[in-house]
């Protein structure tokens, strides 16, 4: 099953840089999470609940959600 979701992980990269969020571990103090939550999710090896994709975006001023998720759709869920 894949993820509904998908981090823009270019995108996070530059807002990570702009910010300092450089480590897992800040960018997981900055969210209010672990850190290897952020390193499973980052990896692609956990699917992000609601909390965590909220926090992502919170983590930095002026981001939004198209600008650091992106919606996927498989062919099988378009046939639908």
């Amino acid at each position: 099953m894949s993820a509904p979701l998908r981090i823009r992980h270019a995108k996070l990269a530059k807002y990570r840089e702009q910010t300092g969020l450089t480590t897992e571990q800040r960018l997981a103090d900055a969210m209010g999470v672990n850190q290897g939550t952020v390193n499973r999710i980052l990896r692609g090896s956990k699917i992000p609940s609601a909390r965590f994709i909220c926090a992502l975006v919170r983590a930095f001023d002026g981001a939004t959600f198209d600008e650091l998720w992106e919606i996927t759709i498989s062919t099988k869920q378009a046939a639908k």
